[in-house]
């Protein structure tokens, strides 16, 4: 194996975004008497990071020479047919890494998986396997 990384469900920076969420919602509901059912509904949309927090997914991704396997919450894949990696800047400032195969058929990485991009795109050329970069571009 050349590179491993790793990311966990059950981070400080979930814990702290969802606790200071929390917080905000019911000084909003005592000091500025929100209605309840809106808190309700505010609260809700924190529920799927909860769910990530209490059972502590766990996603990866691994660089083998001419392999790249992965898991995430829902889906996992291990890959040896790949061409090229392609490593697509998002909208949002995230990264979009495309599995491209010989056949041309591709496979997307799951967001939760994707690593630092420098390190990973070091441990391609390491392991034989081709990464294109494509920075964003609003065209």
């Amino acid at each position: 194996m050349i590179y491993r990384h790793e990311r966990r469900g059950r981070r400080w920076a979930v814990v702290l975004a969802v606790l200071a969420a929390w917080v905000c919602i019911f000084l909003a509901w005592m000091v500025f008497s929100l209605a309840w059912g809106i808190a309700a509904i505010l609260l809700a949309f924190s529920l799927p990071a909860m769910w990530d927090m209490i059972r502590d997914n766990r996603a990866w991704v691994e660089v083998w020479p001419r392999r790249i396997a992965w898991a995430s919450a829902l889906r996992s894949g291990d890959r040896s047919d790949i061409d090229h990696v392609r490593i697509d800047r998002r909208f949002d400032g995230g990264m979009k890494i495309t599995l491209v195969h010989v056949g041309g058929a591709h496979t997307r990485l799951p967001p939760d998986v994707a690593p630092p991009v420098e390190v990973f795109q070091a441990a391609l050329k390491d392991a034989g396997i081709l990464a294109e970069r494509h920075p964003f571009s609003p065209f």
